[in-house]
Order: structure tokens, then C-alpha cells, then sequence
């Protein structure tokens, strides 16, 4: 499913290589045919629109959108957890399954986010992805609605993929959405920071707020339909 590592590097962090395989985005996104019609076309905008604007603007429109407050978060189990323990035996579990499929995660990235998981999925069977997709359609749903109600140009990407999912993008979740307390002010932000992290495995392994919010994303390269960079095979024995 080239369509869904098309949607994963579209969620990734905005650098060079993005704008560099633009060309190479569309291409794999007309030849899947997954996506058709006018969310297709939607998806084209935003591709050139990352392609073509300043990368400096990019960035800080991301950061703004993704990394300011949780309720837009990309990482899957901090719609789902927060940040209970609970959380880090999810995050212990999804390595396992990456691991069981012969994958290890090769950057420095908690297996929880978004674009990671789209990528583990492109790799399987068409039917084994979707039945993942509708596993978490009710977190891509909800991340939907509130990217749709900022309003944002990413909500063209969580659209398809809550089509996937077997759900309606505006069904059951808007009057949620509009009844919420936005999370992104200065004094929820505070607050944010003032919470311990939670960790799994060791004290290198924190998955807290802290550490999702201050990673840095200029270390990591954005994925494109021919080149994996987030997966490793894992060492023989």
C-alpha cells in the first residue's frame, strides 16, 4: 500500500528530502489509486504546498500544530493513555509486533508515532493493514476532527485514513471537538511540563511529554515511496 507511506512522510516533519521527492509523492499517489477523486486532488494541493513553500514556515506551522499541546499529537497512545503507565506497556507490546514482522526501528523514534506506524502498515497485506487501520480509527477520527476544527491543511491526510478505518471523518466526534479546552495556551502548556514522564525499559527509554515535545526532528529525514529510512532489519543470531 505505496499510499499509506505516501500519507507517512506527508505527516513527518518537513525537510529537504520531503521537497526533494515531491515528484516521486504524487507519482506513487496516482499509481496506487487508493485514494481517488477529490481526496486525492486534496492530497496533491498539500504536497505541492510543502514542496514549494519556505521550509522555515513549514516547520514552525508543524511544530504549532503537532507539538503544541497533546490533543493533536501524533503519537497514537497519548490519545488513548495519556501518560499512565499503561502507555508504556502499549509502547513495549507495538515493538513486539514491529519485531514479530522481522522490523526494528532504525531512528530514534517512539513506535507510537503516527507516520512510523503508516509505514510498518505499507508493508503488509492489503487486508492486514486495514484491519490495524480500523483498530486505531477512532484515535485517527478524533485527530481529524481537531486538525479540521483549527483549521489545518493536515487534515487532508487524516481524511483517507479514517476512510480506511471503515469511519465517517465528521461522524459522532465534532461536538466533542468543539466543546474541548484548548491544550495549546501557555498555561496548558505549563502544565504539561510540569508532569513526570513515563518511561518503559530504562531510564533512556522515557516516553514522556517532555521528551515527545523537545525531540530533535532535524535529526530524522523524511520517508518517500523509494527509500525506508525508519526500519532496520533486526542483527542474525
Amino acid at each position: 500500500m505505496a499510499t499509506l507511506k505516501v500519507l507517512a512522510a506527508l505527516l513527518h516533519y518537513p525537510d529537504e528530502a520531503l521537497q526533494a521527492h515531491a515528484a516521486e509523492l504524487l507519482a506513487a499517489l496516482d499509481a496506487d489509486g487508493l485514494v481517488r477523486g477529490a481526496r486525492r486532488a486534496a492530497l496533491r494541493s498539500l504536497v505541492a504546498r510543502l514542496r514549494d513553500e519556505e521550509l522555515l514556515e513549514l516547520q514552525s506551522e508543524y511544530v504549532e500544530t503537532f507539538d503544541r499541546g497533546r490533543s493533536r499529537s501524533l503519537y497514537l497512545f497519548e490519545h488513548v493513555y495519556g501518560e499512565s503507565r499503561d502507555r508504556g506497556q502499549a509502547m513495549v507490546e507495538l515493538i513486539g509486533a514491529y519485531r514479530e514482522h522481522g522490523l526494528e526501528i532504525a531512528a530514534a523514534e517512539l513506535p507510537d508515532y503516527l507516520p512510523l506506524f503508516l509505514e510498518f502498515l505499507s508493508r503488509m497485506p492489503v487486508a492486514d493493514a486495514l484491519g490495524w487501520l480500523e483498530e486505531i480509527g477512532p484515535v485517527l477520527q478524533l485527530l481529524h476532527a481537531r486538525l479540521a476544527a483549527r483549521p489545518s491543511p493536515y487534515a487532508v491526510v487524516l481524511e483517507p485514513l479514517v476512510r480506511l478505518a471503515g469511519l465517517a471523518p465528521e461522524a459522532k466526534v465534532d461536538e466533542q471537538v468543539a466543546a474541548e479546552t484548548p491544550d495549546d495556551t501557555p498555561e496548558a502548556l505549563d502544565r504539561v511540563w510540569m508532569e513526570s514522564p513515563v518511561s518503559f525499559g530504562g531510564p533512556e527509554d522515557s516516553c514522556g511529554a517532555a521528551q515527545d515535545k523537545t525531540r530533535n526532528r532535524e535529526s530524522a529525514r523524511s520517508p518517500t515511496p523509494t527509500e525506508t529510512v525508519r526500519w532496520q532489519d533486526p542483527p542474525a543470531h
